[in-house]
């Protein structure tokens, strides 16, 4: 943490922001005044009701290359996976905004794409729904750990007594650990029925709610589909990209903490560093994606529920469930760009917000480190909900990511004091034959000076 902030103090610059590359808005003068630094000079914005990020125009910046940072948003912007459904981008150095962009898509997405509006970030809400389970390990350390078995070998040692109302549809299960569903490597299938358009279909001997616990329990499924009754692997041996297991730690969460997710990273985590309080009211359960672009956009920012009456999560039917509502784990996390900044430059600090430690610096060392298994090998690119991107070329090694369906991304390189955020509606991987993600920090990371 000391080299770290030991880059990364620099000289406050009040009055000195300005229009940015592709910015839509620049900050009032009055805003610097309101900025937030802490003991050892480093910037944190204040809520975006009270200024915000600091505006800063490139060309007045020693460190960066304006032309090639220009490339880079021109980049992101004409390409076709933003021009479809629209997109937005956040670049933010040193703590100051240095670009910022909206595009507004011709097939889909918001009819006019803002600063304010608010898109799912898919998958990267599993690092949000992380940071808030980092806080928790360590709030009851006393009673969980990540070497904890999740299901337990019966009703009283487990974390998630619910899934004993039925018999265990696979005695594997018993062998999950926290880490294991942390880390991707708990064994459940992968596939996401967000649309749910098959017949669903109930495992033996079982006939209640068609409803999200329900199905990640494996207690029903739908016809064609993975289902969760039988593990894909021993826990802990292997790797599957799953929300499952994800989503029975969150309940383990609730059934200790006494509060849903969202509500309790909120008040932990979100809160603090200045995001609104719908994200943590706002609590939806329509999923509206009511075709296969899976859009889910607005201007208000929530957090969508799974379980109990009303909620259509990875295809349950709006049926009536004894386990009740939590916030989803694995998505529909909805924010602006410039809000989802703020967490990644937390995650980028360490847990840091001012002079509060947020959440621990050792979590967030390991939860942006490859997963280490039993045996040592680190074979997959996934630390604990968090993707450890160290093998891109012309890219520090040190780039980690939350990552998301429709490429709703947020890459964080400590080394180049580096955040970029960007989210869209349409998931094309890649724009003349390259790999869009990769060639656009790529861009970025050109555009940082030395």
């Amino acid at each position: 943490m000391k080299n770290l902030i030991s880059r990364r103090k620099f000289l406050n610059t009040a009055g000195r922001g300005a229009l940015g590359v592709g910015l839509v808005s620049s900050l009032p003068i009055q805003s610097y005044a309101q900025a937030n630094i802490n003991s050892e000079g480093i910037y944190f914005p204040p809520p975006e009701n009270l200024g915000g990020w600091r505006s800063f125009d490139p060309k007045g910046l020693d460190d960066i290359d304006e032309i090639k940072l220009a490339e880079a948003v021109n980049y992101h912007n004409t390409a076709e996976v933003s021009t479809s459904r629209g997109a937005a981008i956040i670049i933010i150095h040193k703590g100051r905004l240095i670009a910022e962009s909206y595009v507004t898509g011709n097939d889909g997405g918001p009819a006019n794409w803002t600063a304010k509006t608010c898109n799912d970030m898919k998958s990267s809400t599993k690092s949000v729904y992380g940071t808030g389970a980092g806080v928790f390990l360590d709030e009851y350390s006393d009673q969980v750990s990540l070497e904890t078995d999740l299901v337990g070998q019966s009703r009283e040692t487990s974390l998630i007594p619910q899934i004993w109302d039925q018999s265990i549809t696979d005695e594997r299960k018993k062998k999950i650990k926290v880490k294991h569903v942390l880390s991707m490597t708990s064994g459940h299938a992968g596939p996401e029925p967000w649309l749910g358009r098959a017949k669903r279909q109930h495992y033996k001997d079982y006939k209640g709610a068609y409803q999200m616990y329900e199905y990640c329990f494996g207690w029903w499924n739908f016809e064609g589909v993975e289902a969760h009754d039988t593990l894909l692997f021993e826990p802990g041996t292997d790797y599957r990209y799953s929300n499952f297991g994800m989503e029975q730690f969150a309940l383990a969460m609730r059934n200790i903490s006494g509060q849903k997710l969202g509500e309790y990273t909120y008040d932990k985590v979100l809160g603090p560093i200045g995001m609104p309080i719908t994200l943590r009211n706002n609590q939806y359960r329509d999923m509206p994606y009511s075709d296969n672009r899976e859009l889910n956009f607005d201007e208000i920012a929530g957090w969508g529920v799974g379980g109990s009456t009303g909620c259509d999560a990875y295809g349950a039917d709006g049926s009536e469930s004894p386990y009740g509502l939590n916030s989803i784990a694995g998505s529909t996390f909805r924010c602006t760009a410039r809000d989802f900044a703020r967490l990644a430059y937390l995650w980028l600090n360490k847990g840091r917000w001012m002079d509060e430690q947020l959440v621990l610096e050792s979590w967030m060392d390991i939860a942006t480190q490859r997963f280490k298994r039993d045996d040592g090998s680190t074979p997959n690119g996934y630390g604990y909900t968090f993707w450890v991107m160290d093998d891109i070329d012309g890219v520090p090694n040190d780039l980690f990511m939350s990552r998301g369906h429709n490429l709703n991304h947020s890459f964080i390189i400590p080394s180049k004091d580096l955040v970029v955020v960007r989210q869209g509606n349409d998931n094309r991987r890649t724009v003349n034959g390259e790999d869009f993600s990769a060639a656009l920090i790529r861009k970025v990371v050109a555009a940082i000076k030395a």
